[in-house]
């Protein structure tokens, strides 16, 4: 065979070849649009028997991905209406000044219009997922003090009756925030705790006592 001919052959090969491959890479991609999407955050949680009682007031803190150690803090009123595993939650998220404060500073105060998510399902992992959108002020934003419109959700895991936390993602104002985390812990007295912006190592309460 000529050097021409086989130069000829090789690119016949080649252009067989990659037709093949484009070919077999959407026929993945149209699969992988088929599959249904799962909730990565909800993969492996433990069933529960009933949702632990979680009504009341909250200190829920975000540890942002982009500022991490620089809590946003809200005060958090739910209402958990609960039928045995699943349930309904409704929420009241009140920011809380933080900037120019230390964490833990007793002069955290309400601060803004609280963004509100009601009507939350509540399913028998115990997991939820609140959309919040509003406004976060700028004296509640302790990164740089500028207020900010918001657009989060918190996929979130009611570990026990003390307990909730999760991941957050959206954005708060042009700032990406997906990847943050947060951590909600029970208020008791006039005092607000110091805020915890993660899960704990603990696992979930599942509603059963231990033998």
């Amino acid at each position: 065979m000529s050097t021409r001919g086989v130069r000829a052959l090789l690119i016949t090969v080649s252009a067989v070849a990659s037709a093949a491959c484009v070919d077999a890479r959407g026929r993945f991609e149209e699969y992988d649009e088929r599959l249904p999407k799962i909730d990565a955050s909800t993969i492996d949680a433990p069933m529960v028997d009933m949702l632990p009682d979680i009504d009341g007031d909250w200190l829920l803190a975000v540890n942002p991905t982009v500022a991490a150690g620089l809590f946003v803090q809200l005060r958090v009123t739910w209402d958990l209406t609960a039928t045995g595993a699943t349930g309904t939650l409704n929420g009241s998220y009140q920011p809380l000044t933080t900037f120019g404060l230390p964490t833990d500073s007793p002069n955290r105060m309400p601060v803004g219009a609280a963004l509100v998510a009601n009507g939350v399902p509540v399913d028998n992992t115990a997991s939820f997922s609140a959309d919040l959108v509003g406004v976060l002020p700028g004296m509640a934003n302790p990164v740089s003090g500028t207020m900010y419109d918001v657009d989060i959700t918190l996929s979130g895991v009611i570990r026990s009756a003390d307990s909730v936390c999760g991941t957050v993602a959206g954005t708060v104002g042009p700032l990406d925030v997906t990847g943050s985390t947060f951590g909600a812990i029970r208020i008791l007295g006039a005092t607000l705790p110091a805020p915890v912006g993660e899960c704990p190592t603990a696992g979930v309460d599942a509603g059963v006592d231990a033998p």
